[in-house]
């Protein structure tokens, strides 16, 4: 059997689609015959695809055709760029032009399988972070009567759409990666930086968080010797800087400390740099000073807010004084950290809003993502509740496409009534003057921090940065030359 896999993700800066290195390999393993087509080079604002990618897409025999969807939109309330209607035409044009099933998968996708899968109008879908589930698929591709059994199956049956629960992912054997079915190092140059993942899953009770829902809520470790030969393989082709996708990396902490000392133990810690999420529960000095140790660059904190009740309708289980201590351990170990801010969530307003913005500048925060409008992703439980609470155009807080979307596939953002009409320019004045603070607007390039054809980070690429965006917008901003990695032969400055 031969596939094709697809990825559609056009977004600029690209990000390297993790998934298809484990998929790939996951294929070579089992004796699948496989190729990739990766569209992330594409005109992202095109409608169509040139004839030339057709040719591409066309060339050979697959017997199915594997789309990844790694997201369904961009998250911003600023843009609410949706992602779906450009997959949808893609799928409609597969399966007339190559008259092959279409098998949907990714995060993304699994964040509401049934209803993305209708939308789409593709054959099959696998949902969850398992591969093993996918190959059962592919192994009874024709034998429609195993469908029942297989995990994470979304399937057509007659007129209506049947889905099984995924696996959980197991990360164990037949799990190392060479990471070489995608071009890496092509990504590298063009994005900055290649992901890994140390384990999969979440558990946190996050009530607007899509992770415990599309990668599972139980947390499955990578083995350590698979997570360094994953590292040293990508080394060898040219990558040396890294972005872990963990959900947080710090939970649990054993497990962060495990990886920092395997990555200095293998002698890695001087050759790579990399970048992190992070929650501010526990975060504390020591770990702080390990992961310094260990070469990482910079951490990205879940913040959230700085109010106890905000904090808790969310359902964060950090405080003020955590936050406070996370900055005073990472100012000591030397590492560059933003927080991400959510506001406009239940209960926010001017003076709520306010308050998160002093703290921030109270406790001298280095950078602080200011995203507000939270985004209700299906099966969160943010999602349920605002769900039973009525129509979505007559909830006050809610913006976005609030029409003929139930199934919240089209950008719908929680906005609390409550900071009344301008906030907007209310938030935009309270950090216009504060270099720190990064709005997802386009009316200050420089601190857009709405990732998505941002013109400052394609040229800051050009011209040699790599890293976290976020920190790559930090060194713009302040005059600072690339990051260095010691041995690598970079120029630039190590924080």
């Amino acid at each position: 059997m031969e596939i094709l896999i697809i990825n559609p993700n056009r977004i600029r800066p690209p990000v390297a689609p993790l998934a298809l290195d484990s998929i790939g390999e996951a294929l070579s393993s089992r004796g699948f015959r496989f190729r990739v087509v990766d569209l992330c080079g594409e005109d992202p604002s095109a409608s169509q695809l040139p004839e030339s990618r057709w040719q591409d897409l066309e060339a050979g025999g697959a017997d199915a055709v594997l789309l990844t969807v790694r997201n369904i939109d961009d998250a911003y309330y600023f843009s609410q760029a949706p992602f779906l209607p450009q997959f949808r035409d893609l799928v409609q044009s597969l399966r007339e032009r190559l008259a092959r099933p279409v098998i949907l998968g990714g995060c993304g996708f699994s964040i509401a399988p049934e209803a993305i899968l209708g939308y789409l109008g593709a054959d099959l879908g696998i949902a969850g972070a398992e591969e093993r589930d996918l190959l059962r698929l592919l192994a009874s591709l024709e034998d429609e009567d195993a469908y029942p059994e297989i995990p994470g199956l979304v399937w057509r049956d007659e007129d209506r759409i049947r889905s099984n629960p995924p696996s959980p992912p197991t990360m164990e054997e037949d799990f190392f990666s060479p990471r070489r079915t995608v071009d890496n190092a092509s990504y590298f140059q063009a994005g900055g930086m290649v992901g890994l993942e140390t384990k999969r899953g979440c558990d946190g009770l996050c009530r607007y968080c899509v992770d415990p829902v599309a990668k599972g809520s139980r947390v499955f470790a990578k083995p350590l010797a698979y997570l360094i030969r994953e590292i040293e393989t990508l080394v060898e082709q040219g990558v040396n800087v890294f972005h872990l996708c963990d959900s947080e990396f710090n939970m649990p902490r054993d497990h962060a400390l495990a990886v920092c000392e395997a990555v200095e133990q293998a002698g890695l810690a001087e050759r790579i740099r990399w970048f992190t999420y992070a929650s501010p529960e526990g975060f504390d000095e020591a770990l702080a000073f390990r992961m310094a140790a260990a070469g990482c660059a910079g951490i990205n904190f879940g913040a959230d807010h700085s109010h106890p009740a905000i904090l808790a309708g969310f359902g964060r289980k950090h405080g003020a004084e955590d936050l406070r201590r996370t900055v005073e351990a990472t100012r000591r170990a030397g590492l560059p950290v933003l927080f991400d801010l959510l506001l406009g969530g239940q209960g926010e307003t001017r003076e709520t809003l306010r308050e998160a913005i002093e703290f921030c500048r109270e406790i001298d925060v280095p950078r602080v993502g200011t995203n507000c409008g939270i985004r209700i992703y299906p099966g969160t439980a943010l999602s349920r509740e605002v769900l039973k609470q009525g129509p979505l155009k007559e909830n006050p807080n809610l913006e976005g496409r609030l029409e003929r979307n139930e199934d919240l596939l089209y950008p719908v953002f929680f906005v609390s009534h409550e900071m009344g009409p301008g906030w907007q320019a209310y938030l935009t004045g309270l950090v216009r003057d504060d270099a720190r603070f990064l709005l997802p607007i386009k009316e200050s390039e420089q601190a857009n921090y709405n990732y998505n054809e941002n013109e400052v980070l394609v040229k800051a690429l050009r011209d040699g940065h790599r890293g976290a965006f976020w920190d790559i917008l930090r060194r713009v901003q302040e005059g600072l030359p690339p990051l260095a990695v010691p041995g690598s032969g970079n120029q630039g400055v190590e924080s």
